[in-house]
């Protein structure tokens, strides 16, 4: 029997504004299953791969930035919401995910799908609940909703996270001739912050101590307000950004990763900061945290909202609680105090980073120019057609890389990676999500093993009109043949690089796409001007890549353009 609290489940959610849910079907969930799909202002979703759907729920939260529902039967159905939820964690994105359970008395009795689901996720979110298994009583039953509406709250307070509910069911779990309609009220209890700019002074008359400071923005959401404010930053200090911090400010810093290698020490030391200001989450450059954690400034100054400071670049003295864009809106109209203040050494050392920042980035233009085709310069032909306005998905291994050598984007592009985790798991299924929520284009850029990993993604019968993906199949794992260590092992091909003869065709007219393919940049140019069709088909170019070729021009490539 389902007890109307029971019932009442997706009122609580929707009356808190979440409406998105993503089912994985089963019998033991069946309660909360009918809940969600009687509810008509839920919008559902199901999805059998547990997987693919935890990946999905994160896409169209991370798109929404709002909390969206997973629920899944008991067993390991849970676990393999695991991948997901860490990258939610680490991303600060806010799930809920709601398991099913077996009763307790049958716990550790062999009976089918049952495990010890208590604490399964603990290590990746941020409060487990375990709900009452009979709401019969009223104490029970307000035992239920509280921890619900706690659970809706906990996942969205600063950082937001994932949390996971887990609820134990009794047979039956179908209503049979039972009548149940939704209560015409169900409480809910919310939480409400108030954030105010603070009295900056202090702050400023520190910051005036400092002639060389650098600002390094991690991975965000595109910030309009931090945008509007870069250009005046740019008078006094370096703005720095990874395409994954979503900045299109012209005079921001951004080949970073390719000219902070190979460096004489006085150019070391003419670009080293005094202080370091950071703001966002992960930094994708290993160069530039490489060059900060061995040229250490004299301060770090961390800006987040809730307080979280991983001392990345191992020299954190200062955290900052507070929006970002508070903090840059203060310095963006700060103004010098008097001549004492040295603008001339500030001045040199934004011209210093300006002009290696241009000279590479000429540099990369001429050696693209008339370069042989491979990844690299199909990355750059790629990305030098993207229209405006679309959301950019990158997958994680070389794309995300190839994308922050280049980083030229149109106005309006957004960019979206699973930078928390940086796994290639799940690629698909967040773009797939990001799609079904989506009001624009979602163009995925992902190579070979990522998308053959996570085809289930696809396993569904929800149109994905809006989805366009390019796979760079290069026939194995390319990143092992470009990095120090296993590119030169004779175990390499087999055991690292996975090397295989496989095609994304079939997996495309399988799942409905319009496929293209290119081999050479003639076709190439021909199959993105197919792709970037306007029209409600999904479809998807696989690019041809010879990974040996590939690997030598990259080489090649990489050594032309840093060569000084």
């Amino acid at each position: 029997m389902i007890t109307q609290t029971v019932f009442d489940t997706s009122r609580v959610f929707t009356a808190h504004g979440i409406t998105h849910v993503v089912l994985s079907p089963g019998s033991r969930n069946a309660p909360l299953t009918l809940s969600f799909a009687r509810n008509e202002a839920c919008n559902i979703y199901n999805i059998v791969d547990e997987r693919s759907a935890a990946f999905i729920a994160l896409g169209m939260a991370q798109r929404l930035n709002k909390p969206v529902v997973l629920c899944c039967t008991s067993g390991t159905a849970l676990l393999n919401y695991a991948p997901a939820v860490a990258e939610a964690r680490y991303q600060q994105i806010p799930l809920v995910v709601i398991s099913a359970d077996r009763p307790p008395e049958w716990q550790e009795q062999r009976d089918g799908q049952t495990i010890d689901q208590l604490g399964a996720l603990d290590n990746f979110i941020k409060k487990s609940f375990n709900l009452p298994v009979d709401t019969s009583h009223q104490d029970a039953a307000w035992e239920y909703n509280r921890k619900l509406n706690e659970a809706i709250n906990t996942c969205q307070q600063g950082p937001a996270g994932p949390v996971h509910i887990n609820i134990p069911f009794r047979e039956p779990f179908y209503p049979g001739e039972q009548q149940i309609n939704f209560s015409e009220q169900v409480r809910t209890f919310k939480q409400h912050a108030f954030t105010q700019a603070p009295d900056w002074s202090e702050l400023l008359e520190k910051y005036e101590q400092y002639d060389r400071p650098l600002l390094v923005i991690g991975q965000q959401r595109s910030n309009q307000e931090l945008e509007r404010d870069l250009p005046g930053l740019a008078e006094h200090l370096v703005p720095v950004a990874d395409v994954i911090s979503n900045v299109l400010f012209d005079g921001a810093i951004r080949h970073q990763d390719l000219f902070l290698t190979g460096m004489d020490p006085k150019l070391q030391e003419s670009l080293r900061p005094d202080l370091l200001i950071t703001c966002g989450k992960s930094v994708i450059s290993k160069s530039l945290k490489t060059y900060l954690r061995t040229n250490p400034p004299k301060a770090h100054w961390h800006i987040d909202p809730d307080g979280v400071a991983p001392d990345t670049f191992q020299h954190l003295t200062d955290v900052i609680r507070t929006n970002v864009e508070h903090f840059t809106h203060a310095l963006a109209n700060y103004q010098p105090p008097g001549p004492e203040f040295n603008l001339q050494v500030r001045s040199n050392f934004i011209q210093n980073w300006k002009i290696e920042n241009d000279k590479l980035q000429r540099r990369m233009e001429q050696v693209l120019a008339t370069a042989t085709f491979c990844e690299f310069t199909a990355f750059d032909r790629v990305i030098a057609s993207l229209p405006a306005n679309i959301d950019l998905h990158l997958a994680n291994s070389m794309p995300v890389r190839f994308a922050n050598f280049i980083q030229q984007l149109p106005e309006g592009v957004e960019v979206y990676a699973n930078r928390g985790t940086s796994g290639i798991d799940g690629t698909n299924g967040t773009a797939v999500g990001n799609a079904l929520v989506a009001d624009k284009t979602t163009l995925l850029l992902t190579g070979d093993l990522s998308f053959f990993y996570d085809r289930n993604a696809f396993f569904h019968p929800y149109s994905l009109e809006g989805l366009k993906i390019i796979v760079f199949n290069n026939g194995g794992g390319g990143i092992f043949r470009l990095i120090p260590g296993p590119k030169n092992l004779p175990e390499r091909p087999q055991h690292f690089e996975t090397a295989h003869q496989h095609s994304a065709k079939f997996t495309a007219l399988e799942y409905g796409f319009d496929y293209h393919s290119a081999k050479d940049y003639e076709s190439l140019d021909k199959a993105l001007n197919a792709l970037h069709k306007d029209d409600k088909t999904p479809k998807l170019l696989e690019i041809f890549l010879d990974g040996s070729a590939s690997e030598k021009a990259y080489a090649d490539l990489r050594q032309e353009i840093n060569d000084r």
